[in-house]
């Protein structure tokens, strides 16, 4: 039975930013958790006479100033006998009373869990602020804020006890790239450097500061344009109109600059807000007050991965620090001036400073801060969910822009491929199965040149005696003598696949001449990595390949496989080596796969014990947690936990799927479902691996979150998991 999530918010189409902070995440929690959560709103109106068109979301409405409608509200969710946790979006101003008080009433009434979002955190709080917020927190069951400086402010000014606090970031969207120069034309923006500011408008903005830089700015660079970009705040237009934005024009008239800033008066639609930043140069952060403790607009230009100038507030000391962006004393134009006439000047600086704060607010998409609240909200009312997240559908955006006309490229920069990495065998090959199993399930023709072009690839690096080069330089030239070992296996394991799936006749008659040539002149194979993935090309091959005399050769793996398992389990450790390394779910894999030749059992046994064992060390909690490359799990010592890579999580998601069709046992199923939640963000960090926007995976999982690029390994890793879970 579902138990829906109740926000009590402001909700759209109220133009407020708690509002579109509500929406955000409770759209995000229904699209990553689906029926599991149904989110609901109780929405605040401004007063009874408001009519604001809401859609289906809106379960129930109260009136600012009416603590009865309060009281109605909370009454009328306790006789709800689904209803699960109750989120307060607290906003000071949000809720009538002193301090906003009538929201304790509700909350004295209510007899459901309630979890408190606070979006405003002062410190050194007058007395009747404090007792208010120490009340809030006596009737929460957690209280959340969006940083530490938050936490410490309500541990040491307010008294809170820390058992009940939560650290979750102001989210913020993926936002898929878009062509700046597109944009500009579409805003009508003709200048090489844009400086912009967005959200509603109010004094608070400071805007005033940065239009009284500009003529120090457009003096060192003349080619520069500020941006001035959302509506005035409701509030701020029932008191005082348009007074504020029309003295911020007469002061740009009046410093001669008035044809250099332009302002958009919108309210801006997520689109909107994602363009305008991707076309700036640098985002601008004019805030007049030190105590603001969260900021959706600097947030958002983080995760734009923009350079920013801001001036020093709470949020901003904590969330721009370590080179994530440059703060300036409030009130002080000259600062704004030199920092950004600097910044303007160094292409390298910032730069940096925009991948720091893309990296930084990884942890900030909204897909990651809607799971952190999901497993926040389910210790308190478990939500009773089969699956940790609905299955994202399968894209191949990525994997295709991976790919030019000669082969996978290696690395990216963020989501941009760096074709300077060049090109490797392990990729390509991997990167055929890829799209052949794509090709099987959708038919696609996309799917079908790309699967040539990584075939291709595949016969490039093929030496005259049949083993392979690995790896291709930027310039589309070998840069080794000769492949490693396992760069073979997993050539043989792809052709091994190419040659038995539903690609073309022609295609399998290449991958087929091409696997024999690879057999016959493949000699001892050592490694058991090389070995295992042999042992899966052969295996997928062998109605095609039966009769070729290196088809023997699988009796032979095998066995050294088998014997390397013997030779160093013991009571406690049963593997295939003393260490645990990469790829180690290749090893059953293999084993589950070459059963079918194996009359004595042992295939399978060992399969089964590895694969166990692996399930013991890689599970901590109930998450998969694989071998961190910072150093590998040696026998008797300890293991590393970071960093962890896509391809452990893909691997095991496909070893437990193989063990699940060898021996039907369907706790093999769950667990290839719970290694692929890795992806979406049951894991050590809390953080989805897969960026759904771009259909790309991301390269690693640090103890500071995601590593950002997104390089061919990480995206074929997550495409051949996705692939198998449904």
């Amino acid at each position: 039975m579902t138990k829906p999530v109740l926000f009590l918010s402001s909700y759209p189409p109220r133009e407020c930013g708690i509002a579109t902070f509500t929406k955000d995440l409770s759209d995000s929690m229904q699209k990553k958790f689906g029926n599991a959560v149904s989110p609901k709103v109780i929405a605040v109106n401004e007063s009874g006479s408001t009519l604001h068109k809401y859609g289906r979301k809106v379960a129930l409405k109260l009136t600012e100033q009416d603590i009865a409608s309060y009281e109605s509200a909370a009454r009328k969710i306790n006789r709800m006998k689904d209803a699960g946790v109750v989120n307060i979006q607290h906003e000071f101003g949000l809720f009538g009373g002193e301090y906003g008080g009538h929201i304790l009433r509700f909350m004295e009434l209510l007899n459901r869990k309630i979890v408190t979002t606070l979006h405003t955190v002062l410190d050194s709080p007058p007395r009747e602020m404090k007792e208010n917020v120490q009340q809030i927190a006596h009737l929460s069951d957690r209280v959340v804020v969006m940083t530490e400086t938050a936490r410490s402010i309500l541990l040491e000014d307010y008294g809170l006890p820390p058992e009940k606090l939560e650290v979750i970031p102001h989210g913020v969207p993926n936002m898929r790239p878009v062509n700046a120069l597109k944009v500009k034309r579409k805003y009508g923006v003709r200048a090489k450097n844009v400086l912009l500011t967005f959200g509603l408008l109010s004094r608070g903005k400071g805007v005033e500061n940065v239009i009284k830089a500009m003529p120090g700015i457009i003096g060192a660079h003349p080619d520069t344009e500020y941006l001035v970009v959302g509506q005035t705040h409701p509030r701020v237009r029932e008191i005082e109109g348009e007074s504020y934005r029309q003295e911020l024009r007469e002061l740009a008239e009046g410093l001669g600059v008035g044809r250099k800033v332009k302002f958009l008066d919108k309210f801006l639609t997520l689109e909107e807000i994602s363009e305008c930043l991707q076309m700036a140069t640098i985002y601008l952060s004019p805030s007049i007050d030190p105590k603001q403790i969260c900021s959706g607009t600097v947030s958002y230009a983080m995760g734009a991965g923009r350079a920013i100038v801001s001036s020093r507030s709470n949020y901003n000391n904590e969330v721009l620090a370590s080179g994530r962006g440059i703060l300036v004393r409030r009130t002080r134009p000259e600062e704004f001036a030199s920092e950004t006439v600097r910044l303007l000047g160094n292409d390298a600086e910032r730069r940096s400073l925009e991948r720091n704060a893309y990296e930084y607010s990884r942890k900030m998409t909204w897909p990651n801060v809607s799971a952190r609240y999901y497993c926040l909200f389910d210790s308190l009312s478990p939500f009773g969910a089969e699956e940790f997240s609905n299955i994202p559908r399968a894209s191949f955006r990525h994997f295709s822009k991976m790919t030019d006309g000669f082969g996978m490229v290696q690395f990216a920069n963020h989501s941009e491929p760096d074709t300077a990495s060049g090109y490797t065998l392990d990729d390509n090959a991997r990167a055929l199965v890829v799209a052949a199993k794509a090709y099987e399930r959708y038919g696609t023709k996309k799917m079908l040149c790309l699967a040539s072009t990584y075939l291709s690839f595949v016969e490039k690096c093929q030496l005259p005696d049949g083993r392979f080069h690995n790896t291709v330089d930027g310039n589309r030239e070998f840069s080794d003598d000769i492949g490693s070992e396992d760069s073979f296996g997993r050539a043989v394991n792809a052709l091994g696949y190419a040659v038995q799936s539903g690609l073309p006749e022609e295609y399998r008659i290449r991958a087929k001449r091409t696997l024999e040539k690879a057999m016959e002149g493949s000699g001892e194979i050592i490694s058991p990595r090389a070995q295992a993935d042999t042992l899966i090309g052969i295996a997928n091959s062998r109605e095609f390949l039966s009769e070729h005399p290196f088809y023997r050769v699988k009796d032979s793996l095998i066995g050294s496989l088998i014997s390397k398992y013997e030779e160093s389990s013991d009571k406690e450790w049963h593997w295939f080596e003393h260490y645990l390394t990469y790829g180690n779910a290749t090893l059953p894999e293999a084993l589950f796969e070459a059963a079918i030749f194996d009359s004595t059992g042992m295939a399978e046994k060992v399969a089964r014990e590895s694969m166990d064992f692996l399930t013991r060390t890689l599970f901590i909690d109930g998450k998969l947690v694989p071998i961190g490359q910072e150093k590998w799990y040696t026998k008797g010592e300890e293991r590393a936990m970071f960093d962890q890579q896509p391809i452990e999580a893909g691997g095991m998601t496909v070893a437990y799927r193989k063990a699940f069709e060898r021996t039907g046992d369907h706790a093999y199923a769950r667990k290839a479902r719970e290694s692929f939640d890795w992806f979406l963000g049951k894991n050590s960090m809390n953080q989805a691996v897969y960026d759904e926007t771009t259909g790309g995976c991301y390269d690693g999982l640090t103890p500071n979150g995601v590593n950002a690029n997104q390089g061919a390994e990480a995206t074929i890793s997550y495409l051949l998991a996705r692939l198998m879970v449904v």
